[in-house]
């Protein structure tokens, strides 16, 4: 460890210790600096490298007197090459040569490529390079999306500053999973079949209004030779004498041939949890109260596969299809104290829970797409098939002077049918799409529930219910960009929704029918007056539908004195997003957002004599104004640093009596991940990383601050094929969930804290020719994401 130390304030004072330098400054043929041009001096295979200011100077120490070759590489190209002799510290500055022009050539087995910025702001998206960040190679794709811009990740949720529900898409194609699923999935793909990660904060025309989200796509490097290649992987974390809090193991296989390519994955694993929180319920003169202390824990076990195949019939027909499948059982278990004082009395009672819950999830995806010219026009037809099957065995006690036990067995079947067609029709300087698409979504659930008498299991026919819900999405949109000159695009769409959906409780009799069609504006321009700034300025109009489990009326009990229940008649939210983008030397990116949210819904708590219940309600109004600022630093050959901060201010005003909003106010995210190379080839690598969120709010709850720490270890070896991740997360036990909730006549106070601080190791080998992607198409299916928010 003193070595290591050592090592890197050697690096750090390296320009102190070294007596032989050159500096200069480099210009074009008007004699203007040229700024972001990178330097390279070499000598016996040994090379030093910089980058050039904003005034074009630079300043390189070197380790010896002596000859060196100097060269100087604009945007990829190497535009200067001389031979100098170095003794002490020189001084030259260096004119830029004309470049040659540029003949296009074919030459068999080489490849030639460009570096890329690593930032990009295009009309409609922020693009991240992941092939240019050193840092970001040799991990998974979750690891690679927490060192991506306004974008953070946990082990089951992505999210991108200012949105929640991200969608990911794979190749401009949206991925069919949610949840653990989609998590699991992410894990098995490598940064290194990545070239480039888009955060899109106000997705165009052409993808779902669904969701006030924004889009994340992962764009994956292209075959570059036939042949196969493999990996197997495998990770777990450790928590201090408890149980694994997870573990997974996988195997992933691709092969690409001249016609046919080939794509599978499997995955099993195992993860344990366990969490304590409370939930106290608190009346205005304290004199009431509902307050819960809970122990909980889950133990997911789950496993999974991925086919996919994509063959060329030609030149301009491709045709595919994409296999998901997924089962997992996971064992949830609670223990509950509740102390209840209201005009009644007092009343304690303890309850308990022992829940299984399989389930079977099937995707099946086929398309067919046509190549209609030269320019990139296409057609895209595709049918998407999502069945779901759930069946739980839930048991619960309460105890309070004597104990009733009970006995809940819900079963879900939901399938949601999908068929689009996209029309890309490209110009010279006009980029057009124009798409079709219809979705229809079944849902059928039974909720059977017992009393347990003696071992006996009676049927409670005022708990037992059946829910049909059908809905059926028609949509077409249309949209276009185009290139105004060499320093403006813009690029705008109208997608059109109609929705018809009905749900039928028969237990109570009732029902509910809604139709409602509405517009969906999308609008984008940017500017870039030179290639070291970039303006952007985006608007969308978002919507978001209800989870049908939340339109379900049926009361889900937990103890005889408390349950859950949706709302037949919750209807979506919409949202208006307005954005202004700056990017500074494709390094450091500004973003100014306004979002407006209209009869947003959440879940409020309610308290009825003994019976306390939780159901959705659309009840406030939300407007959210703040900046995103991040900025990745790798100016020093031994670090590579991402910075981020969020900052906003949020105001909820609550139209129903019976919530009231959270204060309005300020609030701030922040990221810090930081990657010391520890050795020449950076293969070695010290991780130390940081985030944190201040108070904020959002609709009647106030949220406290929250922080967590982490630190590790990443090793790439045997020529990158071995890759080794040994971390600790949450380094100093903080991350744990904090709040209030406010209504007219009491406060809800609740927390919640899991195993956060666990010692995670992962370990990755791969085979095989590594040029090899196999199929990577994916296909859109937004809806799926809808399925996995019931109660």
């Amino acid at each position: 460890m003193n070595q290591k130390i050592l090592f890197l304030l050697s690096l750090v004072f390296s320009s102190f210790l070294f007596s032989q330098s050159i500096e200069g400054t480099i210009t074009n043929k008007e004699n203007k600096p040229v700024a972001d041009t990178e330097v390279l001096i070499t000598k016996n295979n040994v090379k030093f490298s910089t980058i050039t200011d904003e005034k074009g100077m630079f300043k390189i120490a070197l380790k010896e007197n002596g000859n060196y070759v100097l060269e100087i590489i604009k945007d990829g190209v190497k535009t200067n090459s001389e031979n100098i002799s170095v003794k002490g510290n020189e001084k030259k500055d260096i004119q830029i040569k004309e470049e040659a022009p540029v003949t296009e050539q074919k030459i068999d087995g080489v490849t030639v490529t460009v570096k890329k910025k690593l930032f990009e702001r295009k009309v409609d998206r922020l693009v991240f390079n992941v092939e240019n960040s050193v840092a970001s190679q040799g991990i998974d794709v979750i690891e690679a999306l927490a060192k991506t811009p306004m974008v953070r990740t946990t082990d089951d949720a992505i999210t991108i500053a200012g949105k929640s529900n991200v969608a990911i898409m794979v190749n401009d194609r949206l991925l069919n999973l949610s949840g653990q699923e989609l998590i699991n999935y992410l894990k098995t793909l490598r940064s290194d079949d990545v070239a480039k990660i888009e955060v899109i904060t106000t997705p165009p025309a052409k993808y779902e209004a669904e969701g006030k989200s924004g889009l994340i796509n992962i764009i994956l490097k292209k075959n570059t030779s036939l042949g196969w290649n493999g990996s197997i992987q495998t990770s777990g974390s450790y928590y201090g004498g408890r149980p694994a809090t997870s573990t997974r193991s996988g195997l992933a296989f691709n092969y690409q041939g001249s016609k046919l390519s080939l794509t599978a994955n499997l995955s099993v694993g195992d993860n344990y949890w366990e969490n304590t929180s409370y939930n106290y319920l608190t009346g205005n003169g304290n004199s009431d109260y509902w307050k819960t202390d809970s122990k909980s824990s889950n133990n997911y076990k789950y496993k999974g596969g991925n086919v996919k195949a994509e063959y060329k019939i030609n030149d301009k027909n491709l045709i595919g299809i994409n296999y998901n499948y997924s089962f997992s059982n996971p064992l949830e278990q609670a223990q509950n104290y509740t102390s209840i004082s209201n005009e009644e009395g007092m009343t304690n009672l303890f309850s308990d829970s022992k829940n299984r819950n399989r389930r079977n999830v099937h995707n099946t995806i086929a398309f067919y797409d046509i190549k209609l010219d030269t320019l990139g026009s296409k057609l895209s037809i595709s049918a998407n098939l999502l069945m779901n099957d759930a069946n739980a065995r839930n048991f619960y006690n309460t105890v309070t002077s004597n104990t009733i036990s009970t006995f809940a067995n819900p079963i879900s079947k939901y399938r949601i049918y999908s068929g689009q067609a996209d029309l890309e029709k490209n110009f010279a300087k006009i980029k057009t799409e124009a798409g079709l698409k219809y979705t229809k979504i079944k849902n059928d659930s039974e909720f059977n529930f017992f009393n347990i008498n003696n071992g006996e299991y009676i049927v409670n026919k005022d708990r037992t219910n059946t829910f049909f819900y059908n809905e059926e999405n028609y949509a077409a949109y249309v949209s276009t960009s185009f290139k105004i000159n060499d320093k403006w695009d813009a690029k705008a769409g109208l997608r059109y929704e109609y929705t018809n959906l009905e749900g039928i409780s028969l237990n109570d009799d009732t029902s509910a029918k809604f139709k409602y069609g509405k517009f969906f504006p999308t609008a984008y321009v940017s500017y870039k007056p030179n290639e070291n700034n970039t303006f952007s300025l985006n608007y969308s109009r978002r919507i978001k539908r209800p989870y049908f489990g939340n339109l379900n009326p049926f009361r889900y009990y937990t103890s005889e004195f408390e349950y859950n229940t949706g709302n037949p008649y919750l209807l979506p939210s919409f949202s208006d997003n307005f954005e202004f983008g700056y990017v500074i030397k494709n390094n450091f990116n500004i973003t100014l957002y306004y979002n407006r949210n209209k009869d947003d819904w959440d879940r409020i708590q309610m308290v009825e004599g003994n019976l306390k219940y939780s159901i959705v309600k659309n009840f406030y109004n939300e407007d959210q104004a703040g900046i995103n600022i991040s900025y990745n630093y790798n100016k020093l050959k031994w670090l590579e640093s991402n910075i981020f901060v969020n900052g906003f201010y949020a105001k909820s005003k609550s139209y129903l009596p019976e919530a009231v909003s959270a204060p309005a106010g300020y609030s701030a995210n922040f990221n810090l991940d930081n990657n010391f190379f520890l050795n020449k080839d950076k293969t070695v690598t010290l991780m130390l990383g940081l985030w944190s969120n201040i108070p904020n709010r959002d609709g009647n709850t106030y949220y406290y601050g929250n922080a967590s720490l982490y630190t590790g270890v990443k090793l790439n070896l045997m020529k990158k094929n071995l890759l080794i991740n040994l971390y600790v997360n949450d380094f100093l036990n903080t991350n744990r969930s904090k709040g209030i909730e406010y209504y007219p006549n009491y406060n809800v106070e609740y927390y919640y804290k899991g195993i956060t601080r666990n010692i995670y190791l992962s370990v990755t080998y791969k085979f095989g020719n590594n040029d090899v992607k196999g199929s990577t198409k994916e296909v859109k299916f937004e809806e799926s994401n809808r399925a996995g928010g019931g109660n």
